[in-house]
């Protein structure tokens, strides 16, 4: 078990430390102090088609791929514990990821923006069950200095993200569940839930 994946804040902040946190996001090893896109980014990003003639969102189609990854199989019948398969028309797969997604932008306890390598960022949000989903940032610097850029560490420069994509799905960490609390509200794929009772 990871004995942490949070790391402490620090305690004397940055201006951009100070407003991650205040964000609500989490840090880890790699964190970038980046405020992530606005859900209505994460939205339009998640229900754009990946490629111009495909008639499904980025999300219904990385939803189909996860879904069978995940160790659920549409054609055995065996269900996943937390995805929806999308099913019906192509417009009916992508209503019904459009809902998953609003699922997890509703429920996410738990939202961290690492830097992969320079320029490169993902941004991830998951629910109490560990679910999740994840976006890349493409970054610019702000203030470009070939001075500064040489000394200065990625993570301790100004970026600004111009490019926002759907990445895909995510499964729970293996032994996270000790840090990610379960809100009361956390109902997930419950019947009970009105969001998913549709789906």
């Amino acid at each position: 078990m990871y004995p942490s994946l949070i790391l402490p804040w620090s305690p004397d902040p940055s201006g951009a430390e100070g407003q991650y946190r205040t964000a609500g996001l989490v840090k880890t090893k790699g964190t970038l102090f980046l405020v992530p896109p606005p859900n209505d980014v994460l939205r339009e990003t998640f229900n754009a088609p990946p490629r111009p003639k495909t008639r499904m969102s980025s999300g219904a189609v990385a939803l189909c791929k996860h879904f069978e990854r995940g160790g659920a199989s549409s054609e055995h019948g065996r269900h996943h514990p937390f995805w929806t398969l999308p099913t019906g028309s192509n417009e009916d797969k992508t209503n019904i990821a459009s809902r998953i997604l609003e699922d997890i932008l509703a429920h996410a306890i738990w939202k961290n923006v690492m830097l992969l390598h320079h320029g490169v960022a993902v941004y991830e949000m998951r629910n109490g069950l560990g679910y999740g989903m994840r976006w890349t940032l493409d970054l610019e610097v702000k203030f470009p200095s070939e001075e500064t850029d040489e000394k200065k560490d990625d993570l301790d420069k100004e970026w600004t993200v111009v490019r926002t994509t759907f990445r895909g799905c995510l499964e729970p960490i293996a032994d996270l569940d000790h840090e990610l609390p379960l809100p009361s509200q956390e109902k997930s794929h419950d019947k009970e839930d009105p969001v998913l009772e549709t789906i």
